[in-house]
């Protein structure tokens, strides 16, 4: 008994060290962009072009990702003026839904409606939020959020 015990014991170490990657997952995803905004391609993950870089992922039907909004817009504009890359994605619903909850965003993000990327980076919930450096490393991750952008940052280590 105590040697099963053990076994399973080891196998759960094996997968929380294993089985959480340490890098950005990569895929390439449909961009929506209802207005022209710098140059904006579908990648997203892997290595960033910045020393930083902020990934975020949402869905439509998520209340606390709705009243999160306002933040991560907040937190795009100026992360973008300060040199770290944001993309915002949208996803976990039908292309419909995603192209219409993407549109209340005032610029460019991407969309993930069957899911596919959010499978990649072994989350469970949203909203989510990763931050990663050039070399594709995950720094920081985050479920959940608070709706006060410096607080926001400052859990981030942005």
């Amino acid at each position: 008994m105590n040697k099963l015990y053990l076994l399973g014991i080891i196998g759960l170490a094996a997968f929380l060290f294993f089985g959480q990657s340490s890098k950005m997952p990569t895929a390439t995803l449909q961009v929506h962009n209802e207005t022209p905004y710098n140059e904006v391609d579908g990648s997203v993950g892997g290595r960033c072009l910045e020393d930083k870089c902020l990934t975020v992922y949402v869905a439509p039907w998520c209340p606390a990702c709705k009243s999160l909004r306002p933040t991560i817009i907040d937190m795009a504009k100026t992360l973008k003026t300060e040199g770290v890359e944001v993309k915002v994605i949208v996803g976990q619903d039908s292309q419909k839904a995603t192209e219409k909850y993407a549109t209340s965003y005032p610029f460019p993000v991407l969309l993930d409606p069957k899911g596919e990327f959010f499978s990649l980076t072994n989350q469970r919930g949203v909203p989510f939020f990763m931050v990663s450096d050039r070399k594709g490393n995950i720094i920081k991750k985050m479920s959940g959020g608070i709706t006060d952008t410096q607080a926001m940052r400052d859990k981030l280590e942005l």
